[in-house]
């Protein structure tokens, strides 16, 4: 007897229709095995597959109750957390560094003040060892701060010193440390209290005084000679270029017998820039008996030599008789006292000063160790214009008495009214006076 086996596949359908849409969506599949059908042993048996569930798509209503959110607000906290620690800003690090640097730098060491200009700088050996002491490149121990001196850090604090530090910082502060601060000047504006002066077109032969019935008294006794003079006056060049005889009284550098003394200017054109420069000069002959020495106000030292390039000496017008300028003119024409020509509405107050206290014999002599180790003295312009005073050395080798002066009997200084009201703490504009005519002329010097 044979076996039947038959099989049939029922399908279940849902169908969805909306706006003439349809769509129909399989739920499910039963299988039917039907063995000997149609026969009295027939057998049935079915399963089904391909399954959707549906309870993934339906669901049941839910009700509920709406809340009132001021009273939840009442009940919980709405303030919520996340699970993480706090977080370090910024600004709290530098914070914390500034903190830890403060305990760290240490106290600020005692300078002294050794100069007296308000500014600490200097330590005493014992407060130099006790600041170096307590810093971590003497000792690493808890207490222990910041080195403070390159030259104090071993090697485990090369560049980690407050000096180190501070050499850095300089370099992001060049907006502060560079800064040049305009100061108001607030010095008070000179104003002129004359409105002229007294203009001499022939200052050679504009003044002579003369005593008709006895001598000046400069002469008597050979005053000039025996107590010193000395001339003053206001000069303005109108002029750069020429020469003449500011005061004079006889004429000392006469080859027929010399006398008296001359305060002269002089000009000179410079060969290679073509720029003239003025000198001023006093020359003195002592024509007294066993005297008989002619002196001049040239100084040592000032710009080389343009004939030789090296630096000129002072000239012994004592053994030669001659004053330097007429033994070598150009040579030695910067060293004399000099006056700009730049400006010629400035005026210059010249002082011109003959002193036989200054024993200028001896100053020509000296030794290089009674100049306290200076051989180069006689090129030495300050010693020459009277402002160093050795007496005291020379007085410890049993030479000289303390006090006694030396370099140059004859001495000529000059300052521009510009000048002199500067130190006296006004503030100069324009010094020119305005005359009635056009200046040919220079005042008080010849043209």
């Amino acid at each position: 007897m044979s076996i039947n086996n038959t099989q049939y596949i029922n399908k279940y359908q849902i169908t969805y229709e909306n706006a003439g849409f349809s769509t129909t969506i399989t739920v499910a599949e039963e299988v039917v095995n039907i063995t000997n059908e149609g026969q009295d042993s027939e057998i049935v048996t079915s399963y089904f597959r391909n399954v959707l569930n549906l309870s993934q798509l339906l669901t049941s209503p839910k009700t509920g109750t709406k809340i009132n959110p001021e009273k939840a607000r009442e009940i919980l906290d709405t303030n919520i957390f996340e699970l993480l620690p706090n977080q370090t800003t910024r600004q709290d690090q530098i914070n914390e560094f500034f903190n830890e640097f403060n305990d760290l730098i240490g106290s600020t060491p005692p300078f002294q003040d050794v100069d007296n200009d308000g500014a600490g700088e200097s330590l005493t050996s014992l407060a130099s060892g006790i600041d170096s002491g307590s810093r971590v490149s003497h000792e690493n121990k808890s207490t222990a701060y910041i080195t403070r001196l390159n030259t104090h850090a071993n090697t485990n604090n090369q560049g980690k010193t407050l000096e180190s530090m501070r050499n850095k910082l300089n370099t992001y502060l060049g907006d502060v440390d560079n800064v040049v601060q305009v100061i108001p000047d607030q010095r008070p504006e000179y104003e002129n209290k004359s409105s002229g002066f007294l203009k001499i077109r022939k200052p050679n032969q504009a003044i002579i005084l003369r005593n008709p019935n006895d001598m000046l008294e400069f002469q008597k006794g050979n005053s000039y000679l025996t107590d010193g003079f000395t001339i003053t006056m206001w000069v303005r060049f109108v002029g750069k270029t020429g020469r003449g005889t500011l005061f004079n009284f006889g004429n000392p550098t006469s080859q027929d017998s010399p006398y008296g003394f001359r305060l002269e200017t002089i000009t000179h054109q410079d060969a290679n820039t073509k720029v003239y420069h003025r000198m001023v000069r006093l020359v003195v002959y002592d024509d007294r008996v066993n005297q008989n020495n002619l002196y001049d106000s040239h100084f040592g030292g000032g710009p080389s030599n343009p004939t030789t390039g090296e630096i000129n000496s002072r000239h012994n017008t004592l053994t030669s008789g001659t004053a330097v300028y007429e033994v070598s003119p150009w040579d030695y024409f910067k060293n004399h006292t000099q006056i700009p020509t730049n400006d010629l509405n400035e005026w210059f107050f010249i002082c011109a000063t003959y002193n036989p206290l200054v024993d200028e014999d001896y100053s020509l002599n000296l030794t290089g160790y009674a100049l306290q180790n200076n051989p180069d003295y006689l090129t030495d312009k300050q010693f020459w214009l009277n402002h160093r005073n050795s007496g005291g050395t020379l007085a410890a080798q049993g030479k000289r008495a303390d006090g006694d002066l030396l370099g140059a009997r004859c001495k000529v200084e000059v300052i521009s009214r510009s000048d002199l009201l500067r130190a006296r703490g006004y503030k100069v504009d324009s010094l020119e006076v305005d005359v009635t005519e056009p200046e040919q002329e220079q005042q008080q010097s010849g043209n």
